[in-house]
């Protein structure tokens, strides 16, 4: 199950602020409304350093565009689950880079 920050309490009111919103509308600019993976039409702004509660206030990780890039929701969903790069459907990644059984 992808990492939904959106509904967890620690980053609920980050992602609901201003700051946020201003800088999401910048990168789907930037990326021209299109995922940096497939180039299908990209709809989620993907924080490449993962926002955790110790780094939300961190402004170089949470609202730094050079850490922030847009993938479409089958794209994020992947990504978010640690499933990146050619491994089978069922398969993905651990952290030690292993391929291994969802």
């Amino acid at each position: 199950m992808a990492k939904d920050y959106a509904s967890r309490g620690w980053s609920k009111s980050f992602f609901n602020g201003k700051q946020w919103k201003t800088v999401r509308q910048e990168i789907l600019r930037r990326d021209r409304y299109t995922c940096c993976h497939c180039y299908a039409r990209g709809e989620e702004v993907h924080h490449v350093i993962s926002l955790t509660p110790d780094n939300i206030n961190d402004n170089m990780v949470a609202l730094n565009p050079d850490n922030l890039i847009l993938l479409c929701t089958s794209c994020h969903t992947k990504i978010t689950n640690g499933c990146v790069g050619d491994v089978v459907e069922g398969y993905c990644f651990d952290e030690s880079g292993q391929v291994v059984g969802r």
